[in-house]
């Protein structure tokens, strides 16, 4: 299936804002969704403190995203407790 969604990650919201703003400034489309605020939407709270969310890239930008996260210094990205 051609422009097919693929997920780069998953964890707490404020890592996906991160890895979105990098793929945002290098051109790439994606998609972060925010379970936590999609949950609210619907009239329930999901139980996460940090909440969770995911980051998708369209399947022609997959290889370049991964590059890109694999570039990103671990340092820069809050790590999971």
């Amino acid at each position: 299936m051609e422009n097919e969604l693929k997920k780069i990650y998953s964890g707490s919201v404020v890592n996906a804002e991160f890895i979105g703003s990098v793929l945002e400034q290098n051109d790439i489309q994606f998609l972060i969704r925010n379970y936590q605020e999609e949950s609210l939407v619907a009239g329930w709270a999901a139980g996460t403190i940090k909440g969770d969310a995911s980051v998708f890239v369209f399947d022609t930008d997959y290889e370049r995203a991964m590059l890109l996260l694999d570039e990103i210094d671990e340092s820069e990205i809050e790590e999971e407790e």
